[in-house]
């Protein structure tokens, strides 16, 4: 898989208001659709996830602090971190984003897949 854009972390880890909803999101959105279908499923979701935890990850540690994690939302980070242990492991990211798949993917949700104008309105209606 491609390395994404920083927009796709913002949005896939939510740990940041994406700057732009244009062409970036669209390509980040384009380069995690791996088959190419118009829809993230759950499966390319998560390897999107994954992948967006691995390029975070600096040191490689298995976790994620603030400092790797320098335009996250405190409030967003301290959510995700379920232990509060002050990191987040890879299951705390996944689990994390999959309520906002679920959530960003409206009536199609139930399906297991969200479209970009999904997401596009999922994250306008988040920021306000």
């Amino acid at each position: 898989m491609p390395r994404l854009p920083l927009v796709f972390a913002a949005v896939w880890l939510g740990l940041a208001a994406p700057a732009a909803l244009g062409d970036e999101l669209a390509d980040a959105f384009a380069a995690a659709d791996v088959n190419g279908d118009g829809h993230l499923d759950v499966d390319e979701y998560v390897a999107a996830v994954v992948v967006r935890f691995a390029e975070h990850d600096a040191n490689g540690d298995g976790v994620l602090t603030s400092a790797e994690l320098p335009e996250a939302d405190a409030d967003a980070f301290a959510m995700a971190d379920r232990d509060g242990s002050g990191t987040l492991s890879l299951g705390e990211a996944v689990a994390d984003r999959m309520i906002r798949f679920f959530d960003a993917g409206g009536e199609d949700a139930p399906h297991g897949v969200v479209t970009l104008e999904e997401l596009r309105a999922y994250i306008e209606q988040r920021n306000g």
